[in-house]
């Protein structure tokens, strides 16, 4: 008996695209930054656990970006819930320059990403360098001062999770029937093979 996990692409881009776009608009300026409640919990349920267990899932098909994306950004929207919790919480929260830090971290960690996914598609590429370019101007925006990076930085949010949400949707659709519907720019999947119906 073989024992085979369903392809976890389609959850774990939904659920980075629904967080990230929820958690954009705040950086955006289209809601104030008090109004955090329902973005904690989009954190920590699709951000957090949602894409953790796709990240898992990934990591037994052999699937090394998605597995990485997936894991690694759960823990980052963790880390984001759990410092925006203290903030509204009353603790001591980091400094503008950490947080700079904390975002230029990650972004190096995109930007590996991206540079993986030359071979994985040309959605792929889009939305590992819209998150690159994203946790870049939040990262300069914390050293800076300059809130005009952290409009900038949500705003590259929202695109990136606009091509996240046609990603996951053109996983979906593409194995649901067997063959490439809406394409994402791949020659040849992760593990070598032709995506489905190519």
């Amino acid at each position: 008996m073989t024992f085979r996990t369903a392809d976890a692409s389609a959850l774990g881009y939904t659920a980075f695209a629904v967080t990230l776009w929820m958690v954009s608009m705040l950086d955006a300026g289209w809601f104030d930054p008090a109004e955090r409640t329902l973005d904690l919990m989009l954190a920590v349920t699709l951000g957090g656990s949602v894409m953790a267990l796709a990240g898992l899932l990934q990591f037994f098909r052999g699937r090394a970006l998605d597995m990485l994306l997936f894991l690694a950004f759960a823990a980052f929207w963790w880390t984001w819930a759990l410092d925006a919790h203290a903030v509204n919480g009353g603790a001591i929260a980091p400094t503008r320059g950490f947080l700079g830090w904390y975002h230029v971290v990650w972004a190096v960690v995109a930007f590996s990403a991206w540079i993986a996914a030359f071979r994985a598609g040309a959605a792929r590429m889009l939305f590992t360098l819209g998150l690159w370019l994203t946790l870049l101007a939040l990262a300069l925006s914390g050293w800076t001062r300059l809130d005009v990076l952290t409009t900038l930085g949500g705003y590259l949010g929202l695109i990136t999770a606009i091509v996240g949400i046609y990603l996951a949707g053109a996983e979906l659709i593409n194995q649901t029937h067997g063959q490439v519907v809406l394409p994402t720019g791949t020659l040849r999947g992760e593990d070598g093979n032709p995506p489905p119906g190519a």
